[in-house]
This record gives structure tokens, sequence and C-alpha cells, in this order.
């Protein structure tokens, strides 16, 4: 309960600053930031949802299933993906970032219809983590640099922490990795837009 609390003050956090500061930003930006917190707020559901309802009942557990998969699926990959067009310097239209959220819905149904589900979390994680290096080694600020650096193997952690580790880790540690590594993306974020100008 405590490891999906952190995690749910952690992504609610990240997605009340990064959509509060997108209001102050252009159109290029903004955008990326605005994607950033529906990623997070994805997120924040899954948690949200593990800890206030009861999988007593089939219902339940599937509702649970849904946030959870809603969260990992798409809401990560997304947020990593927003990671790396603010460091790449990308702009997408709104039609363009809908389209993108429909390809990871497809992906994700696509790979779990073949059986491959495991193994698509497996390299997604990799995927993610490696968008957030290669996000934070474009960005300018040193301080984002660094936060979405720190962030990426963090997140792997979170994401798969049970098929890299030869024992089964505590329980607390993938939400605890989790929660660190959404803060750490959300100030990078935040951090690499402070000083660009609204009207950018």
């Amino acid at each position: 309960m405590l490891g999906h609390s952190l995690l749910l003050l952690a992504a609610l956090g990240g997605a009340i600053l990064l959509f509060r500061h997108s209001e102050t930003l252009g159109e290029a930006p903004g955008s990326q930031l605005k994607v950033g917190s529906l990623s997070l707020l994805f997120v924040a559901l899954a948690a949200m949802g593990q800890l206030l309802l009861n999988p007593a009942t089939q219902d339940v557990a599937t509702l649970q299933r849904l946030l959870d998969n809603l969260a990992l699926y798409a809401g990560l990959p997304l947020l990593a993906t927003a990671a790396l067009a603010l460091g790449m310097g990308w702009y997408w239209s709104r039609a363009g970032w809908g389209r993108w959220l429909l390809v990871l819905f497809a992906l994700f149904e696509l790979l779990r219809r073949m059986g491959l589900g495991a193994e698509y979390t497996l390299w997604m994680s990799v995927a993610i983590g490696a968008a957030l290096a290669v996000s934070g080694w474009r960005m300018t600020a040193l301080s984002a640099r660094l936060s979405a650096a720190a962030a990426a193997p963090l997140v792997i952690i979170g994401i798969s922490s049970e098929r890299i580790m030869a024992t089964t880790p505590p329980e607390l540690l993938p939400p605890l990795a989790m929660a660190v590594s959404l803060g750490l993306v959300s100030y990078a974020l935040w951090q690499q837009t402070r000083s660009q100008p609204a009207d950018q």
C-alpha cells in the first residue's frame, strides 16, 4: 500500500506540475508537457485503482488490470516519447499524438494475442529507459539531463524488476523505483522548459 501511495503522489504531483507549466508555454513545448501530464494521469489512475479497489470480484480485478495496462503499455511509453520529443526538438500535433497512442494500444493487443506479453514488457522497459537516456543526453539544462539519466535505470527496475533480479524483489521496490523515476522525469521536463518563452 505504501508503494502505491508514493506512486500516486509522484504521478499526480508530476501531472499537475507539467500541466500548469504547459499553460505558460508556446504550442510546441506546451503540447509535449500536456502529453506528459496525461501519461502521468494514466499512472495515477492505476495506482488509485490498486489503493481503493478491492479485487474481491472478477469485475473489479479486471478493472484493476485494465488500469494497470493503460499505465504500463500506454502511459509510460507516451511519457518517454514526450521526453524524447522535447529533447530532440520534435513537434507533433494533437492528431499525431493521438495516432501514436492508438499504435501503442494496437501493439499491446497484437503481442498479447501472439502470447508475447512478457517479452513485450521487458523489451518495452528497455526501450523506455533508452528513450529517457537519449532525451537526457539531448536536453540543454544540466539538472534536466541528470534527472532524465537517473530516471532511465529506475524505470526499467520499476517495470521489470521481477525479471532482472535473481530472486523476487521486495514488494515495495517496483512502485518505489517507479515513483522516483516519474518524479525525476517530471522535474527534467519542467526544468528543460523553464527558460523557454511563452511565444516559442
